[in-house]
């Protein structure tokens, strides 16, 4: 009986691996656009089909990742769809897409190297052999330039004026126009430069019993602000203005008539405070707080009325 030669062995051996291997991948389909006329920068999309038998399944670890491949290509995108399963075949479409950064002198044809995919399933892995796929690249110019120049330079675009006359006058007469309103109304609102006009005397006081009462929160803050009313009322009616003396007043400045009850009840707070030595009742009768609005209420009507 004679004994078969080892490497006769392992030959036979490679042979049934391979058959094995090939009967678990069915198929493996390179698809791709047209092999010629690509530049540097372009996007080459590549496509491939894969169908194994069943119970394989694609090994997701083994789907190439986005890397640059060599100096001159890299690799974009890999993304994977499974199509599902029918006549005992589970199938596959993988979709890569290439960027070649090469810039040949002359047309080239170039290669896309191959890779493996490995298929499963469960207990044994089988390798599935993508090829590469070659592809012609062309130069954006010639290898020497016509006529004798030294470079392929373009002249500079030329200056294009921009007409602004017109922007221009529009602009400085909007700034004009808003310089405009923004005084009248710093005037209707009392503010600076026009804050310290004598026509406005409760406008002036509405402040300061503002600034009184946020800087101070005693007994004599408080009388700080209702002296700052008085002074107004004083200052409006060109004399001083006692309790008695507020029929006459309203009656010469109508504009304050619909804040009748809150003048005589400050007026009654302020006598209180000042003739009765009871200025903690009276800021109970009138807290700062209604102080602060009364003033700010004097002023508006001060404003509507000029």
């Amino acid at each position: 009986m004679s004994v078969m030669p080892a490497h006769l062995v392992l030959a036979l051996i490679a042979v049934l691996a391979s058959g094995e291997a090939a009967a678990q991948v069915r198929a493996v389909e390179l698809m791709g656009p047209r092999p010629f006329g690509y530049f540097i920068g372009d996007v080459i999309h590549l496509e491939v089909e894969l169908a194994v038998d069943e119970p394989f399944t694609f090994e997701p670890a083994s789907l190439p990742r986005p890397r640059p491949i060599s100096y001159w290509l890299d690799l974009k995108s890999a993304a994977l769809h499974d199509r599902g399963s029918r006549g005992g075949l589970h199938r596959y479409r993988l979709a890569l897409d290439y960027q070649t950064f090469y810039a040949p002198l002359e047309p080239r044809a170039l290669e896309i190297p191959g890779f493996s995919l490995t298929v499963t399933d469960g207990t044994r892995q089988v390798d599935a052999n993508v090829p590469g796929w070659t592809f012609l690249m062309s130069p954006l110019r010639e290898i020497l330039p016509r006529g004798g120049e030294p470079l392929y330079l373009r002249e500079d675009i030329g200056a294009v004026p921009i007409p602004v006359r017109t922007r221009f006058a529009v602009a400085i007469a909007s700034g004009i126009i808003s310089t405009l309103l923004l005084g009248l109304l710093a005037y209707h609102r009392a503010w600076w430069p026009f804050a310290r006009r004598g026509k406005r005397p409760f406008a002036r006081a509405a402040r300061a019993v503002r600034q009184a009462l946020r800087e101070g929160s005693g007994v004599e803050a408080y009388r700080a602000g209702l002296l700052s009313l008085h002074r107004a009322f004083d200052a409006t009616a060109g004399r001083a203005v006692l309790a008695d003396d507020l029929p006459a007043f309203l009656e010469s400045a109508p504009a304050f008539r619909p804040l009748g009850t809150d003048i005589s009840r400050f007026f009654q707070v302020s006598r209180r405070a000042f003739f009765q030595a009871d200025a903690a009742g009276a800021q109970a009768d009138l807290p700062p707080t209604a102080l602060i609005g009364l003033g700010a209420r004097l002023a508006e009507a001060e404003r509507i009325a000029s």
